[in-house]
């Protein structure tokens, strides 16, 4: 389980920065091992990141200097697959054509994606920027979901499209507010996240809720992706994923006869169950599924 999160501002008011600072060390939550932030300035990327939890990131020289953008992407990592000491390995990951990425979630084939090309890291989600980076025609976002197997939810920026924010999410949790006085779009892994962070209370009339203030949650759906450009959403679009098959053996550990792939009722995201195990926790949102839950992929 990892953490994304980030904002699109529309206008000329930045993000409270003391928010996001919040904001992104609440994200630690979800991963501690390395964490970063990236944005694009003068038609360069700028990508910093390190192997410590995001909570102690904030405290850098790097962070207490750092004037916030209009676009900006954050991450927070729970390594599974590539030693956090090579940077490589951790958030946002980018490539030399500027394309840049935080990921949360697992893809089961990225060896297949890589056959034997060379790979700048270890980890999985480079399988994405490879994806995103090709040379080929038509629509990169439905290669994205034809290609790979497994589960993501991911932001994309693009020093060649300064402009535009990507978000694609397939099983696993995307949130988003609205900040309509400020004109400022947010995302992240988890609403309660953003609802601490930016001090979001339920406004009520005659007992009932009626929203937060000037904030408009949305969630997104899975098997989408949505495109941000300076004028507000460029596009919504629905995409069939790939057939999934189970590979477990290949990525991590041994496939074991009672471990199931299944579908977490929490958050639909893909994760282990283990029959015969006193507590399964979903590998993506941490909830408990029990055996009454299970609904197989």
């Amino acid at each position: 389980m990892c953490g994304i999160m980030g904002y699109y501002s529309f206008g000329n008011t930045m993000p409270d920065k003391a928010k996001i600072e919040n904001m992104f060390a609440l994200l630690d939550s979800r991963g501690h091992d390395a964490s970063g932030w990236a944005y694009i300035k003068d038609e360069i990327l700028i990508v910093n990141k390190s192997p410590i939890r995001s909570a102690f990131m904030v405290r850098t020289k790097e962070w207490q200097e750092l004037e916030l953008q209009k676009i900006m992407i954050f991450h927070t990592r729970a390594a599974t697959q590539g030693d956090i000491k090579n940077n490589s390995n951790n958030h946002p990951l980018f490539n030399k054509q500027g394309v840049c990425i935080v990921h949360n979630g697992i893809i089961y084939n990225d060896r297949e994606i890589f056959g034997r090309d060379k790979r700048d890291g270890e980890v999985d989600s480079e399988a994405i920027l490879t994806v995103l980076s090709s040379k080929c025609k038509g629509d990169k976002i439905k290669r994205v979901f034809q290609k790979l197997e497994g589960s993501f939810a991911f932001a994309v920026i693009n020093k060649e499209e300064p402009d535009r924010l990507i978000l694609v999410k397939k099983d696993n949790p995307l949130d988003l507010y609205y900040d309509e006085a400020n004109d400022i779009l947010y995302f992240c892994s988890e609403r309660r996240i953003m609802q601490e962070a930016l001090g979001l209370k339920h406004d009520a009339k005659r007992g009932f809720k009626i929203g937060e203030g000037k904030f408009h949650f949305y969630e997104m759906h899975n098997n989408h992706s949505l495109i941000i450009n300076g004028d507000g959403v460029e596009s919504y679009e629905r995409y069939n994923p790939r057939k999934f098959t189970y590979r477990r053996d290949d990525y991590l550990f041994d496939r074991h006869e009672d471990e199931m792939l299944v579908e977490c009722p929490w958050c639909l995201s893909t994760s282990r169950f283990y029959f015969g195990k006193l507590v399964n926790k979903c590998e993506s949102c941490g909830m408990d599924i029990t055996e009454d839950d299970v609904m197989y992929v």
